[in-house]
């Protein structure tokens, strides 16, 4: 019975040196891939959609139009890069009293100007 219980420390010390003297020798032990191991993803993080564009349509009086600037009652506006549409009658000379106002239709996309329609006011 003793000479059994021998055998079978043995055969474990010879199954387990095996891995053991790799590790002692200072080699490092790369051992296979498990099934089901590996990188996991991640999952994605669902964001919400973006708001859409926040539009805005604002109607003001015009002074004067002149050297790329549209000047209204209440400011002042660049128009570099928008889109301007001239809807009105070329009247020649100053405007007098009784003579039609002009508006300009200013469309703001996310505070931006983005387009502005003059049209003569009765």
């Amino acid at each position: 019975m003793h000479f059994l219980g021998l055998i079978l420390i043995a055969a474990f010390l010879a199954a387990a040196g095996g891995e053991t003297g790799a590790m002692m020798s200072g080699a490092p032990r790369i051992s296979p891939p498990v099934k089901g191991e590996g990188v996991r993803k991640e999952r994605e993080v669902k964001k919400a959609p973006a708001p859409a564009n926040s539009v805005r349509r604002v109607t003001k009086l015009v002074e004067k139009i002149e050297g790329g600037i549209l000047y209204t009652e209440t400011g002042r506006y660049s128009l570099a890069g928008v889109r301007v549409l001239d809807l009105t009658r070329n009247i020649g000379g100053p405007r007098r009293e009784g003579m039609p106002k002009k508006t300009a239709e200013m469309t703001f996309v996310n505070d931006q100007l983005k387009e502005v329609v003059v049209r003569q006011r009765q």
